[in-house]
């Protein structure tokens, strides 16, 4: 074999071994994951009140919640607008002042 073949053959195996390794490593963080999710505390003192509500509280958090976001970002287009608005105005009289002496 020469040189050139090793080599590329060496290339070769060395991508097949990066990919099965991600490939394992992906699969040990995929069951990890289910087994033990990331996305909530296990400390049971934090969830402890979650869980002692019904469906219906829970439902109706998570409705104030979504309520409260929302209403945020209401707020905050409106905080834009009225400061866009009055940006504007300034830059008319401004640029009216810069004119009109």
């Amino acid at each position: 074999m020469s040189a050139a073949g090793s080599q590329a053959l060496v290339s070769a195996l060395e991508i097949v071994v990066v990919l099965v390794l991600s490939g394992v490593g992906t699969w040990w963080v995929i069951r990890r994951e289910r087994r033990a999710p990331s996305s909530y505390s296990r400390r049971p003192d934090v969830l402890a009140g979650w869980h002692a509500m019904s469906a219906a509280e829970q439902e109706d958090v998570d409705t104030a919640s979504l309520d409260l976001a929302e209403q945020a970002e209401i707020d905050a287009r409106a905080d834009a607008v009225d400061a866009a608005g009055v940006l504007a105005v300034e830059t008319a009289a401004r640029i009216n002042v810069l004119h009109h002496p």
